[in-house]
């Protein structure tokens, strides 16, 4: 397939534009891809045609007719343009944390269905940060509830059913009620 862009006079400015355009296109089909592949995981493998037609999609927008698209330039815009709406530069201050929190169930979520050796090590990891990242955002709530003099755990705990103490909890508990058994003492 011949380039027009690097022949003389065969191309120049408007094949430079036709290539812009063609990644441009190429990055929003990855975005697009990235949101229906997270999708489907979340609604199980009944879902796959949507994920499908966006591979397809992606697939056409990188290997258009005529036009050479960069794939790594691609790539890197459609990742960081949906990266910079995940967390964006400038967070509401009424809701600081929820893109860090978003970030870390992405993150735990990548590492919980890897397969390489280290995966379980990197998922141990990414749970802790999840778990402080939700600490993080209830203390923010509860932080911004009691400026406007509320209580955001009060509230929270008045919606929620009466909390009870889950099976493996009152296993542990009944296993401390036990006492061991003694050993008979030897006579001196």
């Amino acid at each position: 397939m011949v380039d027009l862009r690097v022949i003389d006079g065969g191309g120049g400015e408007r094949g430079d534009k036709q290539a812009q355009w063609a990644e441009e296109m190429a990055a929003q089909a990855l975005e697009r891809l990235a949101v229906e592949i997270l999708r489907g995981v979340a609604r199980g493998p009944e879902n796959s045609y949507r994920v499908g037609t966006a591979v397809r999609d992606l697939y056409e927008h990188l290997t258009p007719e005529a036009i050479k698209v960069r794939l790594y330039a691609t790539m890197d815009s459609g990742l960081r343009s949906a990266n910079s709406r995940l967390l964006p530069d400038t967070p509401n201050n009424w809701d600081d944390e929820l893109p860090w929190l978003l970030k870390s169930a992405l993150r735990l979520a990548a590492e919980t269905i890897a397969t390489d050796g280290f995966a379980r090590g990197r998922a141990s990891q990414r749970r802790s940060d999840f778990d402080h990242a939700v600490e993080q955002y209830i203390l923010q709530r509860e932080e911004r509830s009691r400026e406007g003099g509320g209580s955001y755990l009060v509230r929270l705990l008045e919606r929620l059913p009466p909390l009870r103490p889950s099976p493996s909890l009152a296993r542990v508990r009944r296993a401390k009620k036990r006492k061991p058994a003694t050993k008979p003492k030897k006579p001196a």
